[in-house]
């Protein structure tokens, strides 16, 4: 993790403006196209839900503003993140669990599995990793398609841990399609960036025959 200079960092000024709202905010849904992913995944028996989780997760690596945090009047920037992912308990209520991002899919999803089995078993609505924001939080809404999402954030302070959420494929047509929403600080990240996100993400889920 280093820390920025807010002297010479060219967003500064944005930083300032943004920061001062009361709600700060913004995000954007849009399709993505999975549709080699999709049918790669059945065909080898993998998980799509991984997939496309581990495809943000890159992303979200190569691209600096995801990992970007606000630590009151400064800006660090972290070198590695999580998965935060929700996953749902024995009582069908949810839990949130860490995954360590790695860069070959099997282990990270292989990962995936293995938090996911301990969230269900475990009482507590948090793992044992805690929640700090080196992390992204996602989570997926298999049961509907949407066209927007909006996640509780807290105000004061501001937290500036985006979250991404996708939805219900669409298998209509030729294309399978899913709607991925994401909600980011706006002292971070302008449309532009969240722009570069889905086009970084369609990129990494068009090579998909080279990583999974």
């Amino acid at each position: 993790m280093k820390h920025l200079d807010m002297e010479c960092w060219p967003r500064r000024q944005q930083f300032q403006f943004f920061t001062q709202l009361d709600q700060p905010y913004f995000s954007l849904c849009a399709d993505v196209v999975i549709t080699e992913l999709y049918h790669r995944c059945r065909r080898d028996k993998l998980s799509a839900y991984h997939a496309i989780t581990h495809a943000i997760m890159t992303v979200c690596h190569q691209l600096d503003w995801t990992r970007w945090r606000i630590r009151g009047d400064r800006v660090v920037e972290h070198e590695r993140l999580c998965a935060g992912i929700t996953t749902l308990g024995e009582d069908r209520l949810v839990r949130f669990t860490r995954v360590p991002y790695c860069q070959a899919f099997a282990e990270f999803s292989r990962r995936m599995t293995c938090q996911s089995e301990l969230a269900w078993k475990r009482p507590g609505l948090f793992d044992e990793e805690g929640d700090g924001d080196d992390a992204i939080y996602m989570s997926c809404l298999p049961w509907v398609r949407f066209t927007q999402m909006t996640n509780p954030m807290p105000l004061s302070p501001a937290d500036s841990v985006p979250r991404i959420t996708w939805g219900r494929y669409d298998s209509s047509g030729e294309e399978v399609k899913v709607p991925v929403a994401a909600q980011v600080h706006h002292g971070l990240a302008d449309g532009l960036h969240l722009g570069e996100f889905y086009e970084a993400l369609q990129q990494r889920i068009n090579q998909c025959r080279h990583w999974l």
